[in-house]
């Protein structure tokens, strides 16, 4: 009797060591890593069992894993992304990783084997399987940082606490979110957690907000080289309009409130541009005939459908050329725009919307007293006005409207090309 349970508790082990090594054997990470090293292999000619045998040799998690100073494993992305130098994979884990961060000069200086994936991209350095890896990528951030909202309303404390520690570590912020306040203050808080994700997310990518948990945390290059350009956002996007009320609402006071950031100069600016003779909305055909982008920026900022768009553009653009609208029926949308939201600031000034999350951004913290970090925002948002300004105020189809706006007018003077 204790025989035969020996026997078959042998032949359990046995079967559940063999179940184990063939499970093994196929693991993603190993899977990716076998092809890569059968294909180079195969490159050089027809493969013996001997070869597949010092194949499976060579598969292993310390093939490209990186580590830290003191030994530990700080990212195990390249047990699939194996392939740095060799071209001629299609497979996307086995792409050449040189190839791909061609123009990424970064690397020149931090190489995959000393910082790894995840210090850029996001994601879980520690996983071995493609989707616990890819979770947290920083392509998905919006949609995580949903995600956590979301459970910041759950019945369950433990789910609410999980939410506010990610959020914590996207933006650095709890939001004065406690899980176990009642209802309507935690959903003041969720509130504030919101205003601060419509307001900052565009620049989240780029800028990085918040403790990464990764012992690498290097500069993204590309951020700082967008953060030169004036005419899209941090993260490379067009800018959209936000309406001259917005404008107007501050840059017609001087120093509102003593703060220094609209001199006179600039309510002397509003007054003399900002009146019926040259607003887009008492002049929508001018301004849609004779000026080179703006129906194009209206058009992609409030016609959602992609197809209807590029109907719009290319009516508009041909409008241009011919110096007639399309029929009324055709562009009712546009016209309707025009007609709401009066865009005359940014004609020249260029869209607002980025202009308009730094000075936010920059008072905010000027209120709480951060006034260093709070004067390079409003620096750069100054900047972005003035540079915009000054650069279409040089473009002759810009300053032909200007000019023929100004003849319309009875006792107007020839205007400046200089920019405030």
């Amino acid at each position: 009797m204790i025989r035969r349970v020996f026997a078959v508790v042998s032949i359990l082990v046995l079967l559940g060591f063999a179940a184990w090594a063939v499970d093994s054997y196929d693991t993603e990470w190993r899977r990716w890593q076998r092809a890569y090293f059968t294909e180079l292999r195969s490159r050089e000619g027809a493969l013996s069992p001997v070869d597949r045998l010092n194949i499976e040799g060579q598969i292993g998690l310390n093939t490209a894993k990186v580590v830290t100073e003191s030994g530990r494993t700080a990212d195990m992305c390249m047990a699939c992304h194996v392939n740095q130098g060799v071209s001629g994979f299609e497979e996307p884990p086995l792409r050449d990783l040189n190839a791909l961060h061609d123009e990424v000069f970064v690397v020149d200086e931090m190489p995959f084997g000393q910082v790894g994936c995840t210090a850029c991209h996001g994601g879980d350095p520690l996983a071995l399987t493609s989707e616990r890896a890819h979770e947290y990528m920083r392509d998905r951030y919006d949609e995580i940082f949903l995600e956590s909202v979301e459970e910041l309303r759950s019945s369950d404390q433990m789910t609410r606490q999980e939410g506010i520690e990610r959020i914590r570590w996207m933006t650095g912020n709890d939001f004065g979110f406690v899980f176990s306040d009642p209802v309507p203050e935690r959903e003041a808080a969720i509130e504030r957690a919101m205003a601060w994700w419509r307001l900052h997310k565009d620049t989240f990518l780029t800028e990085g907000y918040g403790t990464r948990p990764s012992p690498f945390v290097p500069e993204n290059p590309q951020a700082e080289r967008i953060e030169e350009l004036t005419h899209v956002t941090p993260r490379g996007e067009p800018l959209e309009f936000v309406g001259s009320r917005t404008c107007v609402s501050c840059h017609s006071v001087a120093n509102p409130n003593g703060a220094p950031y609209v001199p006179e100069s600039n309510v002397d600016h509003v007054e003399r541009w900002y009146q019926g003779a040259y607003k887009s909305s008492d002049n929508p055909e001018a301004y849609l005939l004779n000026h080179p982008w703006l129906a194009e920026v209206l058009i992609t900022q409030t016609v959602d459908d992609p197809e209807r768009q590029n109907d719009l553009i290319a009516m508009m653009r041909e409008a241009r050329e011919t110096g007639e609208l399309p029929e009324p029926q055709r562009i009712n949308g546009i016209m309707d725009q025009m007609a709401s939201m009066d865009v005359t600031c940014e004609a020249c000034h260029g869209p607002g919307s980025q202009y308009v999350k730094l000075m936010q951004k920059g008072l905010a913290l000027e209120y709480e007293g951060e006034s260093s970090a709070a004067s390079d925002l409003l620096q750069r948002a100054g900047e972005i006005g003035r540079s915009n300004a000054r650069a279409n105020v040089q473009n002759p189809q810009i300053w032909a409207l200007v000019s023929q706006l100004t003849e319309q007018t009875p006792g107007a003077q020839t205007p400046s090309r200089e920019a405030p």
